[in-house]
């Protein structure tokens, strides 16, 4: 039977999905998009019911300035959008630590395989956690631009030699390859994204690749800055793979 209910971790009010059946499973954190929130009860992402349904245990939070942690601040982005944008990753990306040790505590999680995954700004925050994090086993990243700096030209020129710039350069995966060698990742992007070329995250493999890492990109050419079926499909099976829950444990 699947369990769908909130609950705060390390003060993040997250949503959990695991099926009863078994007595614990490995743990996926998915960080969701700019724009999204962790979900509902009543209206769980699908991906994560599929991965739940495999004997996950999944755990979709809030991040900062998302969802139920959302404050009057975001008023900022229409003034400097990208700063207020670095800063929410910044904190979440801050808190990454605690919130998988708060999981990991559960009696339902098991310590094997821990994975994290997120789409869009999501994403970026999945990888700057799996780099400073040596418990997971692998990442994913879905439509998650692996260069931090902002793809628009003007404000790109506007952002240049601030904070957010030596921000960027610091946990960009691109400009840090050497940090993703150790472990498999994985890349997914629309071929039609604008805001998030697939050809960025093709040379992020490549210069990760060219380490000795364990990189693979897929793309999806008929869809943008989304999430489609072979998206999604391509998410679980990678999840699963390297995750070994119960229903496909050896």
């Amino acid at each position: 039977m699947l369990a769908i209910y909130r609950e705060e971790l390390a003060g993040i009010p997250s949503l959990f999905l695991r099926d009863t059946r078994f007595a614990e499973g490995p743990v996926v954190i998915h960080y969701h998009g700019w724009t999204g929130d962790k979900g509902s009860i009543e209206n769980p992402d699908q991906s994560l019911v599929q991965l739940a349904s495999a004997g996950f245990c999944v755990v979709a939070p809030d991040c900062y300035e998302h969802g139920e942690r959302r404050t009057d601040a975001w008023f900022r982005a229409q003034f400097n959008g990208w700063a207020f944008v670095c800063e929410a990753m910044d904190r979440t990306r801050a808190e990454g630590k605690a919130l998988l040790e708060a999981v990991m505590a559960l009696p339902f999680s098991s310590a094997r395989n821990p994975q994290v995954c997120g789409s869009s700004m999501g994403g970026l925050i999945a990888q700057m956690v799996f780099a400073e994090n040596s418990s997971y086993v692998s990442m994913v990243s879905i439509v998650g631009r692996s260069s931090f700096f902002q793809a628009d030209a003007w404000c790109r020129q506007a952002q240049r030699g601030t904070w957010c710039d030596d921000w960027c350069a610091e946990y960009g995966t691109q400009s840090h390859p050497e940090r993703f060698t150790d472990r498999p990742v994985l890349f997914i992007d629309g071929g039609l994204d604008t805001d998030c070329p697939a050809s960025t995250n093709a040379e992020t493999v490549r210069l990760i690749n060219k380490q000795g890492g364990r990189a693979e990109h897929f793309v999806d050419s008929e869809v943008g800055h989304a999430r489609s079926p072979s998206m999604r499909a391509r998410l679980v099976d990678w999840l699963i793979s390297h995750g070994k829950p119960p229903l496909v444990d050896d």
